[in-house]
């Protein structure tokens, strides 16, 4: 069906209301207008004819329309040399040349769809939606398109968090587990390292119990990835504090990896208050309602895939989204001087035992000699000495005597085939004397 024109359309209706087909009212609300003009239109059609229906102004030009060309030049202007000003900023300095006003400036920017950097947020939303529209149906101009890149990154850079400046990176790390069905059926202990500074999670370690291997996995790969902390803030776990274990330098309650913080540097503070170490919490409950479903949504069900996954996929991306940026000029985080091999003595866990008759001293049922590193010698030591075993984080055994390290090396036991026996392996004859005793 054709479309009727405006003035087809008063035409047929105002000559239906002259024959009395229609009332005037009736035309009115047709029309869209008031009796009054109803009756004005009748008054001037009877006089003029069809003109009547003809706008006055129809083909004259708008006495205030900005030309075509100013428009286009204001455009090429502002994207081509001040795209980085805001539109208060560029009137000032370049409005005059084109004797407009501020709100006409503004509304040809609005109608080539130009925003402000400083725009809200609000209008980037429906800037943005304009954009990807005009860019999916190839209507958008290279000098458009730039400007649209341009506006994305520094919406990017205009919402980087900063860290609170109370703190600095690696000044304050704390450490926690959370016990949980993370994947598959079982539960399992999932260990994470948070910087305070700048929320980022700077390791993390499926095991599953809380142990003193799994926070020495996360000390480990944060010093590799970041480097030696300041402190450490952990709660009172086992694998922290006990009361029987004290530091040969501090004097102070301390465990395996108390020690090892002695070694590096890192002073380790210890308390069973959760609201002492509050980023860590705060992750885990992160952790809790995006991880698991994640592992889930993946397929993971055993703890090597999900040890992967947490450290390759999920902690960068937590970080990106909601860690701060590191700030050079506020990092406490230390440097590592050491080696890989050097790494794997200093977090390790040492116990202390005596070298005995044979020169050999047990370890764990297992019995070892103390070589010579350079030599390859086997040493022999008196009975009764001392020696620091250490069982390095890539489980080789050396052991420390009077300052110096050896290699542990271990010593095949012969088969015990006795089979019924006293505690020393003796078991008396039928014969003898003590049988002939009874215990009352």
């Amino acid at each position: 069906m054709a479309k009727i024109s405006n003035k087809e359309l008063y035409s047929e209706i105002i000559k239906k209301v002259i024959s009395k087909e229609l009332t005037q009212k009736e035309a009115a609300i047709k029309l869209g207008i008031s009796d009054r003009q109803v009756r004005r239109i009748i008054i001037k059609y009877k006089n003029i004819g069809e003109d009547a229906f003809v706008h006055k102004n129809l083909n004259n030009k708008n006495a205030k329309k900005i030309p075509e060309d100013i428009s286009t030049e204001i455009i090429k202007e502002y994207l081509t040399n001040f795209c980085d000003y805001g539109f208060t900023h560029f009137y000032e300095e370049q409005g005059y040349k084109y004797g407009i006003s501020f709100s006409t400036m503004i509304t040809i920017f609005t109608n080539n769809d130009i925003i402000s950097p400083y725009a809200q947020h609000k209008t980037i939303k429906l800037y943005n939606e304009n954009m990807k529209k005009a860019i999916r149906d190839k209507t958008i101009t290279e000098p458009q398109e730039k400007l649209f890149e341009q506006r994305k990154q520094e919406e990017i850079e205009k919402h980087i968090r900063k860290s609170t400046l109370n703190y600095s990176f690696g000044q304050e790390i704390q450490m926690d587990a959370a016990f949980w069905i993370w994947f598959g059926t079982e539960e399992s202990t999932l260990h994470l390292a948070v910087d305070k500074a700048t929320k980022k999670v700077l390791s993390g370690y499926f095991d599953y119990e809380e142990t003193t291997n799994a926070y020495l996995i996360v000390l480990l790969n944060m010093i590799i990835n970041f480097g030696i902390p300041t402190k450490i803030k952990t709660d009172k776990r086992n694998s922290f504090s006990v009361n029987n274990a004290r530091s040969s330098k501090s004097k102070l309650n301390v465990t395996q990896f108390g020690r090892i913080c002695e070694d590096l540097g890192i002073e380790l503070i210890c308390n069973s208050n959760p609201l002492f170490k509050p980023n860590a919490e705060r992750e885990n409950g992160t952790f809790k309602r995006r991880l698991k479903a994640e592992l889930r949504h993946n397929d993971i069900t055993t703890i090597d895939e999900a040890n992967k996954y947490l450290n390759e996929v999920f902690i960068p991306k937590i970080n990106s989204r909601f860690s701060y940026e590191i700030n050079p000029k506020r990092n406490l985080m230390r440097n590592n001087p050491y080696t890989a091999e050097e790494l794997n003595f200093i977090i390790s866990i040492r116990h202390e035992r005596t070298i005995d008759n044979a020169s050999s001293l047990k370890y764990f049922n297992n019995y070892y000699l103390p070589i010579d590193i350079e030599t390859g010698e086997v040493m022999s030591f008196r009975s009764g000495t001392k020696c620091t075993v250490v069982n390095t984080f890539d489980n080789k055994l050396y052991g420390i005597i009077d300052e110096k390290t050896y290699l542990l090396i271990l010593v095949e036991q012969p088969t015990n085939e006795i089979t019924s026996a006293s505690k020393n392996g003796f078991k008396p004859s039928a014969n003898n004397p003590w049988r002939k005793f009874k215990i009352r």
